[in-house]
């Protein structure tokens, strides 16, 4: 029989099973186990005896629970069928309630059917009270519409213009209530006879304004008169009242058009302020005689104004399009006068506009000066001339002012962004639009044009090696950082100003760029200034006799004047140049060129002996310790050498020392000399071992022994070396490209040539020694800031330092047995 699967249930949710159900006795446990229960009843064979009893309790349990069954079912039985009573009963009120609300509503409906009955003949007569009152009122306002047709017919006979206005106004409003019946032939006909009416005094009214003013502008009837028509003009409507407005601005500015015609003398761009003072003077005119006559929301003088403004501006068109070649003074005096004049009239009716119900707000803005606009290219072509001289007497006029200490920058910086100041906001009255454009592109163009021949050309100019040159070479720095940080602050407000079509197109970023590469152009003048300065004591260096020098002293006397000529440089830039990260990069620059400069000429000292290489260490080692405090020239007080100006210069002093200790080494014996030249260079051409050959003063007739040597042991060498023909600087090529080192090389191919000296190319531990093996003298600025870098250096300083010395010992000891040896 196979087996019944079952779930398997957690002890927890047996637990919970539990607590739900109540359950207290164990035989109801969803985990009850009947072997378990069955043997605390019989624990052991002695008391199976006792079974009769235990099966007596048990079917007085079972009675007991029957008993306790049946009491649960009967009370059940019972409840449900008092719930079914209760159930009836709620039936039948529901259906009771129900019937009364019928009979409520067959009430209510005859009880509103008998109201009904009772109103509908008070209804009636609401109906027709209300009729006859309509009608009452409808035949009161025709009878008053009659008679006001017939006075207002009768008064416009006899010109009684006041009366005609109010009686007017009634008969438009009365008409107003007839609209819906002019299909009543009555009705119609007083609507024809009142667009007669309006006819009639319309042709009165317009006949009065024309009849009521002189040629010259004064009256010739009665102010009260002209009043009472302006009524009649508002009241017979708009377009009335604009016809009215027109025969008396025309009036008016008749003479005008006669002085000031085309063709006339006086309409000249010469004579454009005797048009504006015309103005001035029939507007007080009209307000002294003419005020009281007008309503002020008519705001007479203000239609006279934009009449005046429109005329003026389409005769000023046709001059300006006549007058060919322009004028520039005329035209900017012309353009100035006709922004005034917009102003002012502007803000003559700027509290009426504001503060007064006017019908027609006056605008005065542009109003006349928008015909300049199409012209204003002859404004910006003299403002590109005036550019131009500008930009040209800057270059005397700098010079002026280059030796006063408390100039940061050229003046001449200050005076150009001054001038656009002024000239943006000049040309902005004028337009901003297109005109404004072009301008922004004339800022560029001559922002451009001053990087290139105030400060580019400048600096060309100051290359001789003096303090001056150097002060005018970093008054030009300061001039083009500041020039590029404001070609920021003017574009920026350029975009704020024009118009938004242009704004996309303002774009000063060429200029931004020429100040940027102004900047680092002033700073390789400053450096190639300096390398002159270097180059005069540098030859010194190449006429000394270093194969001759018995003994190492101090110092040589040319490095004291370099290190001079450097500390007195760096202090004058340094200085004087604002920004101090450009000084940092002066910094990096000149150490990079000179060191590389410095190892050309070590190598034009030829032939060097091993005293001689071992003073150029020690020279070079004076001049690594100068170089490492260049930056802490710029500043008063004690600052840290960045690390990374530290190892630049670290890296360019481990060059000229690697050639130097190669130098010291001795010649004998062959194979320690060329162990340690891989030793110190990780290089295996055969080509860069020559040259250091010859810079030791070896003869070509006498090197044989020493390249077999070389080349035996770059073969049976197991490291990797490298093979590098521009490792070492060729001293011939430079001298080809210029006649001498001190004005002819060129930066770029001496720290080409130099920089190929590649520490990388040289195995691990060669390079480990290399980098480390400065030979920092003591007071040398701590270039990693934690002395950890040093700490190693020394150690692995002094690893090399044995190496060398006991090869300096070995030749000692050969010179003396040579000594020896002689008669």
């Amino acid at each position: 029989m196979a087996e019944i699967p079952h779930k398997v249930v957690s002890p927890t949710f047996e637990r919970q099973a539990l607590t739900i159900l109540g359950a207290k006795n164990e035989l109801d446990a969803p985990d009850f186990d009947p072997v378990d229960y069955v043997n605390r009843f019989f624990p052991n064979e002695h008391s199976i005896g006792s079974i009769d009893t235990v099966l007596g309790k048990i079917h007085d349990k079972i009675r007991a629970t029957k008993v306790e069954i049946e009491r649960h079912t009967t009370t059940q039985s019972d409840s449900e069928h008092q719930a079914a009573e209760e159930l009836e009963r709620a039936k039948g009120a529901i259906k009771t309630l129900f019937q009364n609300i019928q009979d409520i509503k067959c009430k209510a409906s005859h009880s509103e059917a008998m109201v009904q009955e009772i109103t509908q003949d008070v209804k009636s007569l609401d109906y027709a009270k209300r009729h006859l009152t309509h009608s009452v009122t409808a035949l009161k306002r025709l009878q008053m519409l009659v008679t006001a047709i017939d006075q207002l017919e009768s008064m416009s006979q006899s010109n009684q213009y006041e009366g005609s206005a109010q009686l007017l106004q009634a008969v438009v409003q009365l008409m107003q209530h007839f609209k819906s019946y002019k299909c009543v032939p009555q009705i119609a006909l007083l609507s024809e006879r009142i667009t007669g009416l309006q006819m009639s005094l319309e042709r009165k009214i317009l006949t009065t304004f024309e009849q009521g003013f002189q040629s010259d502008g004064s009256l010739s009837i009665s102010s009260n008169m002209l009043h009472d028509a302006c009524k009649v003009a508002s009241a017979l409507g708009e377009n009335t009242k604009e016809k009215a407005i027109k025969i008396y601005v025309d009036s008016q500015l008749k003479p005008y058009r006669q002085i000031f015609g085309v063709n006339e003398e006086v309409s000249q761009l010469d004579n454009i302020s005797r048009r504006y003072a015309w103005l001035k003077r029939l507007l007080k005119s009209c307000d002294e005689n003419h005020a009281e006559i007008f309503p002020r929301s008519w705001c007479i003088t203000g239609r006279l104004c934009e009449q005046f403004c429109d005329l003026t501006r389409t005769d000023l068109g046709r001059v300006l399009g006549n007058t060919q070649p322009l004028d520039v003074k005329e035209f900017l005096k012309a353009l100035q006068l006709t922004i005034e004049f917009e102003g002012q009239l502007s803000k003559r009716y700027e509290k009426m506009n504001k503060y007064e119900n006017l019908d027609k707000q006056m605008r005065f803005e542009k109003r006349i000066s928008s015909c300049f606009i199409p012209h204003l290219d002859v404004y910006i072509d003299a403002q590109d001339r005036t550019l131009n001289e500008m930009i040209n007497s800057y270059v005397d006029s700098d010079r002026r002012t280059e030796d006063e200490s408390n100039v940061m920058v050229l003046p001449s910086s200050t005076d150009l962004f001054y001038f656009y100041r002024e000239t943006l906001v000049q040309c902005a009255r004028f337009s901003t639009g297109e005109a404004f454009w072009k301008l922004s592109q004339l800022f560029s163009k001559h922002l451009r044009s001053y990087c290139k021949t105030v400060l580019i050309d400048g600096i060309t100019r100051d290359r001789n090696a003096s303090k001056d040159s150097l002060r005018r070479i970093s008054l030009a720095l300061n001039t083009a950082d500041y020039c590029c940080m404001t070609t920021s602050q003017l574009e920026d407000k350029l975009k704020e100003t024009i118009d938004a079509e242009f704004r996309d197109k303002v774009d000063l970023q060429d200029s931004r760029e020429s100040f940027m590469g102004a900047v680092s152009s002033c700073i390789d003048s400053a450096v190639q200034v300096l390398q002159r300065a270097c180059d005069n004591y540098l030859q010194q260096m190449i006429r000394l006799s270093w194969s001759s020098l018995d003994t190492v002293g101090d110092q040589s006397e040319y490095v004291t004047y370099i290190l001079d000529a450097i500390k007195e440089s760096a202090t004058t830039v340094g200085h004087t140049i604002a920004n101090k990260r450009y000084f940092r990069t002066f910094c990096d620059r000149f150490v990079d060129a000179f060191l590389s400069n410095f190892l050309v000429h070590v190598f034009r000292c030829k032939p060097v002996s091993e005293i001689g290489a071992e003073q150029l260490l020690l020279d070079t080692h004076a001049i690594k310790t100068l170089l490492m405090e260049l930056p802490l020239s710029a500043s008063d007080g004690p600052t840290t050498v960045p690390t990374s100006y530290g190892k630049l210069v670290s890296k360019g002093v481990s060059r000229t020392e690697t050639v130097l200790k190669t130098i010291m080494t001795p010649l004998d014996p062959l194979e320690g000399f060329v162990e340690n030249y891989i030793f110190l260079t990780g290089d295996k051409h055969v080509g860069n071992y020559t040259r250091l050959l010859d810079l030791k003063g070896i003869k070509k007739s006498e090197q044989g022994p020493l390249i077999d040597a070389f080349q035996r042991r770059v073969t049976s060498c197991k490291e990797e070396l490298s093979e590098n023909p521009n490792l070492l600087p060729n001293v011939d090529l430079v001298a080809q490209n210029g006649s001498n080192l001190s004005g002819g090389f060129t930066l770029s191919t001496i720290a080409s040539s130099a920089s190929n000296f590649n520490q990388n190319a040289l195995p691990p531990f060669v390079r480990t020694s290399q980098a480390t093996s400065g030979h920092t003298p003591p007071g040398s600025p701590n270039v990693d800031g934690n002395g950890s870098g040093a700490r190693t250096a020394g150690r692995l300083n002094e690893n090399f330092r044995k190496l060398v010395m006991t090869g300096m010992a070995f030749r000692k000891d050969l010179q003396e047995r040579r000594d020896q040896q002689k008669p």
